[in-house]
């Protein structure tokens, strides 16, 4: 039996879950700016990066768990599944903190999330008197 094809094949379902895991988390990324109202407000922002992070990480030991033939070794996966839960724990810790957050980081993650609150607005069916009354003073208070 030819071992270095197997170790090959090994380290081919590893390169395939990092690059699926990329691949997701650029998705991931971007599907939290689809409630934006306009391109401008697109901004990259640090709040965003720890969510994706928060997805991506139980996906990755998701797909361990689940394809465990695919990767079989052991060490790799605790080593991945150990990164992983950092990844998550630390993200969470991050955003709840936002001990990383100065003046400029928190601007950034506040355009793209009431430009959301406009588009929500301008787009819902609002039938109430006080909610319309609340979307009226949001959508005049944020395009200033």
């Amino acid at each position: 039996m030819d071992h270095s094809q197997d170790a090959g094949s090994k380290m081919n379902g590893y390169m395939s879950l990092a690059v699926q895991t990329l691949v997701s988390a650029v998705i991931m990324y971007l599907v939290m700016f689809v409630m934006i109202d306009n391109f401008d407000s697109f901004y990259n922002n640090l709040n965003m990066l720890y969510m994706t992070l928060m997805m991506v990480a139980p996906m990755v030991v998701l797909m361990i768990l689940a394809m465990k033939h695919m990767f079989a070794s052991r060490s790799t996966n605790i080593a991945i599944i150990v990164v992983s839960a950092a990844a998550f724990f630390g993200s969470f810790a991050l955003i709840r903190s936002q001990t990383t957050i100065g003046d400029r980081a928190f601007l950034r993650s506040m355009i793209p999330h009431h430009s959301g609150a406009i588009l929500m607005c301008r787009q819902a069916d609002i039938r109430n008197a006080e909610v319309k009354r609340l979307c009226g003073e949001i959508r005049t208070s944020q395009r200033r």
